[in-house]
């Protein structure tokens, strides 16, 4: 959806911290462990879908975004989500966390390695989401333009290229269409065909304006048409 999530092209923000060495842990604390070890949990248990979870974590209050950590966010979502799908009660989550923050109350050791492999394969699948070749609009060689849409629920089309122009230049198949399958309900058997699609940099981002001379982005068939 368009919201203060969707930050390509956009500027006055601060510049992006250097590269972390090769071998640098992705946490900076041991609890963004614990929340990424949940994240596996919803998603290979089959608790929530993975585009329903971007879209959680992407309605969250715009300034409350910018100023809490990554993973704060998505221990926020995944809250919701559980909650939503019955897992934890809202009012007993809130307890426990009161309980915790005033030093009443000690994490479970209930960790089963067992389960680990079958979440694992879980995760996997929902981001192989293939659903075959489908039947394409478009080919390889062929000049698209990207709708210009602003829509009010999740979607994968970035801001930056609606309206923008861009070559096809391989086909990806068909594939879970996010823009539905994060809806709360939504139909997760719906498949799109997905293209890669070549955008020379000066259409996005003006004459002089980077030293790239284009960019590939993944684009389902509903985002664009003929150019």
């Amino acid at each position: 959806m368009d919201g203060i999530h969707d930050l390509g092209g956009m500027d006055s923000y601060r510049d992006l911290p250097p590269d972390q060495p090769d071998d640098a842990s992705p946490f900076h604390h041991e609890w963004e462990g614990v929340v990424q070890s949940l994240y596996i949990t919803g998603l290979g248990s089959d608790t929530f879908e993975l585009d329903r979870f971007r879209y959680t974590v992407e309605g969250d209050d715009p300034e409350r975004y910018l100023t809490v950590p990554y993973y704060e966010r998505w221990l926020g979502a995944i809250e919701t989500l559980f909650v939503e799908a019955g897992v934890v009660d809202a009012d007993e989550l809130r307890e426990r966390a009161e309980a915790f923050a005033a030093g009443e109350a000690e994490v479970p050791d209930e960790t089963d390695p067992d389960r680990l492999p079958a979440l694992l394969e879980g995760t996997r699948e929902k981001y192989l989401s293939r659903r075959g070749d489908g039947d394409p609009a478009f080919a390889v060689g062929d000049r698209v333009h990207v709708r210009k849409r602003h829509p009010a629920g999740h979607t994968r089309c970035p801001r930056y290229v609606r309206g923008a122009e861009g070559e096809v230049v391989a086909d990806r198949g068909a594939h879970v269409y996010p823009d539905e399958n994060a809806r709360e309900g939504g139909d997760d058997e719906r498949s799109e065909q997905l293209y890669n699609v070549r955008f020379d940099a000066e259409e996005l981002w003006g004459e002089g304006c980077t030293d790239a001379d284009g960019l590939h982005i993944e684009l389902w068939e509903p985002y664009l048409t003929e150019a």
